[in-house]
């Protein structure tokens, strides 16, 4: 029979999962994570980690069951796990989406438009599969997330900083943003699990501060200990350089469509996930300790 405290979670690894699971640990909910890379289970929070092709088999044998499932990975993820998420009797999912369905949507790089289509198609399957019978979902689409080891937005930035001690842009910064810490997100989570929710809706969840990507950096500056000192540059010398560490690990992503939107607006209203939750985020506090985390983890 299964424990009404039993709960799923793709991605328990990531940002928000590193918060979130301790806090349900502590609730009293019992957690199995499914990842694909092989890891040592998660002793310091109690939590279980399978194998997709491990947890099948405790599925086939009707060893596992959880009616609550959160979904920290890309959202485009979840089909693949059609099979389990109806074997276990999954009636609750909380998956998390990205308010880059709006923001890349109309992107003239092909990777981001392709980031937001998989969003979109992820949305779309979550809607089709949960707005029926018995079960329902929430769609989280929060703005750029922050706190955590393995961030690339902020992190990366600090990183940035912390190596050429400068930082170059090609106008002013003037673009609004909206940055909301991965725990805020994780105390929401926690919430809704513990306390149920209705029929299937979507969310977006922006952070506590609205200000503008200059203000962002300098804070960063001070966060890494340093004066802050940003350069403008002519925005072809900065698309070389851009190209330049695109080379290096973990920056892939990296694409010009980004020096542009350091001068466009990226905030949403958020209003309806203050109605129906109470969301409170905090303002932006950039931590040097998830830095430094980043930095030793190289």
């Amino acid at each position: 029979m299964e424990n009404p405290k039993n709960i799923l979670i793709f991605g328990a690894n990531s940002d928000i999962g590193s918060y979130l699971c301790p806090q349900l640990i502590a609730d009293g909910w019992i957690i199995d994570s499914i990842t694909t890379r092989a890891r040592r289970n998660n002793d310091k929070h109690n939590v279980r980690l399978f194998l997709p092709s491990d947890y099948r088999k405790l599925v086939a044998n009707n060893m596992v069951a959880a009616s609550m499932v959160i979904s920290l990975m890309p959202i485009w993820k979840l089909p693949d796990y059609r099979d389990i998420l109806e074997a276990i009797g999954a009636r609750k999912l909380i998956a998390i989406s990205s308010t880059s369905i709006l923001s890349k949507a109309n992107s003239t790089n092909t990777k981001e438009q392709l980031i937001a289509a998989q969003l979109h198609r992820g949305e779309q399957w979550v809607n089709q599969n949960f707005s029926s019978g018995k079960r329902s979902a929430l769609i989280l689409r929060p703005t750029m997330i922050y706190g955590g080891a393995r961030n690339r937005n902020i992190n990366r930035l600090a990183k940035l900083i912390r190596i050429f001690k400068f930082f170059p842009m090609t106008g002013e910064g003037a673009g609004l943003r909206q940055p909301v810490h991965a725990k805020d997100i994780a105390d929401l989570c926690l919430d809704c699990a513990s306390n149920g929710f209705g029929e299937t809706q979507t969310y977006i969840l922006a952070g506590g501060e609205t200000l503008t990507y200059r203000n962002i950096i300098e804070r960063l500056f001070i966060e890494v200990g340093l004066k802050p000192r940003i350069i403008t540059i002519p925005a072809p010398i900065l698309r070389i350089t851009l190209n330049i560490l695109k080379s290096m690990p973990n920056n892939e992503d990296l694409t010009p469509e980004m020096l542009k939107r350091m001068e466009e607006n990226l905030c949403y209203d958020h209003s309806d996930a203050i109605s129906a939750f109470g969301w409170s985020p905090r303002q932006f506090q950039p931590s040097s300790k998830s830095f430094k985390i980043l930095h030793h983890g190289e």
